[in-house]
């Protein structure tokens, strides 16, 4: 097998990591050798029907994820399920003392040392001692409010405040997206479940914490904004339909300060229907920098393209949990 050639597993077969899998089988860079997920309807079924490949790959999906990784023997875990590190942490355990490095797209884990410090150093600890490395990324968080930030700062000799901005149309994301950020509820029920934490996009905070980790700034602190957008016509996605009056979905903002100065904002709209899609990243530094992403870029695959690109990285880095921050530039793995 070609040196490049990397044995991969995939845990996690919901929408995002079927579309993982599903370009591990047709990449001649990655070897598909084992799929995990506990959902019954999977369970036993070849991944290449549960992906919708049309072929089968004589790959079983299984539920037990030590014995598939002690049998696969694979060099890398795709990892895809949860957005919490305490709820993910038992698989992350699974796989680290297996000594099988893991890049997961668990919006959390791109820095959890901000809300889960002692999992973090946990986690760390288990990699070491396993001689395997752990990374959490994705499209955002994981790059376009990030990494793609502290890649803008490095033309530069100063910076003193940063800026940046996505604006997403959810019409064109998976279902579990357009519920995620609370498409077709009232504004009642959406600021209701936003007191709840159980409503909204997840990593806004981690983000900034990134940005501030990355060009070593101590921040003062980190505060987090989340608002209904109201759908001003009715809109229609291949899933669900939105009034107009409607939630059409989120306004989230994050803020990052320097000793009570607002150093860091992030600004996310993504909801139904949302006009001019873009990310934009505005430095006020020496040189000024203003970078544009016209219309946007597509978050489901670029969310599967940077777990595939990070893994031969992740497997080439030093054992330990790493960040974004801590690793090289990204870029297409061929």
């Amino acid at each position: 097998m070609d040196s490049k050639t990397l044995r991969v597993v995939q845990f996690g077969l919901g929408p995002i990591g079927q579309a993982s899998a599903k370009l591990a089988v047709e990449r001649s860079q990655m070897k598909l050798v084992g799929a995990i997920d506990i959902d019954p309807e999977k369970v036993g079924k070849d991944v290449g029907e549960v992906v919708g490949l049309g072929t089968k790959t004589g790959i079983s999906v299984s539920a037990d994820a030590k014995k598939t990784l002690a049998e696969a023997k694979p060099d890398i875990v795709l990892h895809t399920t949860r957005s919490f590190v305490p709820d993910v942490f038992p698989q992350f355990e699974a796989i680290l003392s297996a000594g099988v490095n893991v890049v997961s797209s668990t919006e959390e884990l791109l820095f959890p040392q901000l809300k889960n410090p002692d999992l973090a150093r946990q986690l760390d600890l288990l990699a070491r001692s396993n001689n395997a490395t752990i990374l959490g990324t994705g499209v955002n968080p994981g790059y376009v409010l990030d990494t793609l930030v502290l890649m803008a700062t490095g033309v530069c000799t100063d910076v003193t405040r940063i800026r940046a901005e996505r604006v997403v149309d959810a019409s064109e994301r998976r279902l579990p997206l357009q519920k995620k950020v609370g498409a077709g509820m009232t504004p009642e029920e959406f600021k209701a479940l936003v007191a709840a934490g159980k409503l909204g996009h997840i990593g806004m905070k981690e983000s900034v914490a990134l940005i501030a980790y990355g060009l070593n700034w101590t921040l003062s602190d980190i505060q987090e904004e989340i608002e209904p957008v109201l759908a001003d016509e009715t809109a229609t996605t291949p899933f669900l339909t939105v009034p107009k009056g409607m939630v059409a979905g989120i306004h989230n903002v994050g803020r990052g300060f320097v000793d009570g100065e607002e150093r860091i904002t992030l600004d996310l709209k993504m909801y139904v229907g949302a006009k001019n899609p873009h990310d934009g990243v505005h430095l006020d530094s020496v040189p000024p920098i203003h970078l544009e992403i016209t219309n946007g870029t597509m978050g489901d695959i670029a969310t599967v393209a940077m777990l595939h690109n990070m893994a031969p990285l992740v497997v080439q880095a030093d054992p330990g949990l790493k960040t974004m921050a801590d690793m090289p530039v990204p870029r297409v793995f061929l």
